[in-house]
């Protein structure tokens, strides 16, 4: 169950994975939405949407969807972000035989909005849930040491990836650049990410603009939802930077790039550095969330403090000016994502987990 769609990759490698191995799977979104088309394909993998567009229609939708659980005979309700997380929580009430499992996907985003009920719930919801998860070892070291989650049993889980998305092709980067008047001999240095507090586009525009004084021909290529404002501000109108929006061709869009930046303040486990890595872009990210579990900093990425424009600055300099060097991070990242993140790998863990859970109640 999810807050938003159930379209992406992520459940459809999934949700696919676990059927392979007979595992019946009902995709559940919070609002109103239409199945993905790939459901059609599985067999297996039923849809539903609670529409629940609003929060005043949170408290029928709890109840609508532990009728469902107690109908169905669900054995596990695996939630994903924060308010199917404590609708789920709140169904178990209808059928105590199902387990709830809380997916985290993040660290300290909650507490950097300054909500202090928000954080409360979030911790609460921790507490009560059968099963907590997270996508990284450090997002679970931070739910225990900073949220206070007292519970020795929340569990990893890494993201996995379908790879053969994310193979660079000349045609796809000659397409996307002419769409947006990007010239071939341009530098690129990349983001994806949804505009949202503590993504670090600000810090990275700063980073960029002095490396654009050094490298004329550099352009800094932002793709992602939400709102932009304050970013598009930042820039100041410069035509070196280019908004592209929200895109659902995002291996297009990384073939567009040269140099890949995630200078995010606060991350659980980010899934754009995988599919950069995989896109066999040289990567800079900030030392947040899970990104020491991914990138070996010097051999397979570079690894910089947050909040930090000039260090950024001074990594796409060395990046841009050494050739074999990015050649080697590139070569090195693309390999070691494939061997350690992989679509199976992910599966695998769920159905250990899932297993150990079934057989436990």
């Amino acid at each position: 169950m999810c807050d938003g769609s159930v379209a992406c990759d992520y459940f459809r490698n999934i949700s696919a994975g676990l059927t392979r191995n007979g595992v019946d799977v009902l995709l559940v979104e919070l609002g109103s939405g239409i199945p993905p088309r790939w459901v059609a394909d599985l067999p297996n993998v039923r849809y539903l949407s609670l529409n629940a567009s609003g929060r005043l229609q949170y408290p029928p939708a709890a109840k609508r969807l532990g009728e469902i659980l107690r109908t169905e005979k669900i054995d596990i309700l695996h939630t994903h972000l924060f308010y199917s997380g404590l609708i789920g929580v709140y169904a178990k009430k209808h059928s105590p035989e199902t387990r709830i499992a809380i997916m985290r996907h993040h660290t300290s985003v909650v507490r950097m909005q300054g909500n202090r009920l928000y954080v409360a719930i979030d911790r609460w919801m921790a507490k009560k849930a059968d099963h907590v998860m997270t996508v990284s070892n450090a997002a679970a070291a931070y739910m225990r040491d900073v949220d206070g989650i007292r519970r020795e049993d929340i569990d990893v889980v890494h993201l996995g990836f379908d790879f053969e998305k994310f193979s660079r092709t000349e045609e796809d980067r000659h397409r996307f650049r002419a769409e947006f008047g990007i010239a071939d001999d341009a530098i690129v240095i990349g983001y994806v990410a949804n505009f949202a507090k503590g993504k670090g586009h600000i810090q990275l525009i700063e980073a960029f603009e002095r490396f654009a004084a050094k490298v004329p021909n550099a352009r800094l290529l932002f793709a992602g939802r939400g709102d932009d404002r304050a970013v598009r501000a930042a820039a100041k109108g410069s035509e070196r930077v280019i908004f592209a929006g929200w895109r659902d061709d995002v291996p297009a869009c990384l073939s567009a790039m040269d140099i890949f930046v995630q200078p995010s303040l606060s991350e659980a486990f980010s899934q754009v550095l995988i599919e950069a890595m995989a896109a066999r872009l040289p990567v800079i990210a900030t030392d947040v969330g899970g990104a020491r579990e991914v990138i070996e900093s010097g051999v397979n990425g570079i690894i910089i403090k947050p909040n930090d424009p000039a260090a950024i600055e001074r990594e796409l300099v060395r990046l841009h000016e050494d050739n074999d060097l990015r050649r080697e991070i590139s070569e090195r990242g693309a390999r070691d994502v494939r061997k350690r993140f992989s679509a199976d790998i992910m599966v695998e863990r769920h159905l250990e987990l899932y297993t150990k859970w079934v057989s436990e109640r």
